[in-house]
């Protein structure tokens, strides 16, 4: 989505339309809901925790009057409930057991350009390759490629000092792809989460 198309559909809804919040969440679900399955294989925790956000967003709308990056605020939000979510289930704090092991749980190609029995095969070899990354490479780079955010969301999201450090930490994730498959960035423009 256009960032003046989010800005106006951030000021309809705080106008009281309620098509733009049918809008925001009918653009964002399943992005969304892709993301959280990185953190858990806890499908219904994932559900929970993007209508909790909903909820919230609904019955406090001026948690969206500065807002002018929805996406990012979106994810951010997801994030931090799963880890609240997170915590409450297993009662410790969140230096000892971070919701930080960001997985790559379902990765497609797509249909178009690449023949059925060679799809499994190619998204086991990606999947392989990106579990070589820390876990917040790993997270880095499918906010730059499958999430097509900014350096400076992914700082935000990844709590980083600056834009620059974010773009550093994408760039040694793709450099230690490279070194390992020189093919990584080809594949990774044929890639989308489901």
């Amino acid at each position: 989505m256009v960032k003046d198309e989010e800005a106006q559909i951030i000021t309809d809804f705080l106008n009281g339309d309620k098509d733009a919040y049918v809008l925001m969440y009918k653009t964002y679900v399943k992005e969304l809901y892709n993301y959280g399955k990185a953190f858990t294989s806890d499908t219904e925790m994932v559900k929970d925790a993007i209508q909790d956000i909903f909820c919230k967003i609904l019955c406090k709308r001026s948690l969206l009057s500065n807002i002018h990056n929805l996406k990012c605020f979106l994810f951010i939000s997801l994030k931090n409930r799963l880890i609240d979510m997170n915590r409450k289930v297993l009662t410790f704090n969140e230096n000892e057991y971070p919701i930080t092991n960001f997985t790559v749980t379902n990765i497609t190609i797509l249909d178009d350009l690449i023949e059925e029995e060679n799809r499994q095969e190619i998204s086991q070899k990606i999947k392989s390759l990106l579990e070589q990354l820390t876990d917040h490479q790993r997270e880095a780079v499918c906010l730059r490629y499958i999430y097509d955010m900014e350096y400076k969301d992914i700082a935000q999201i990844l709590k980083m000092e600056n834009e620059k450090s974010a773009r550093n930490l994408v760039s040694r994730a793709i450099q230690k792809l490279k070194s390992e498959n020189v093919y990584i960035l080809f594949l990774f423009s044929l890639i989308k989460l489901n």
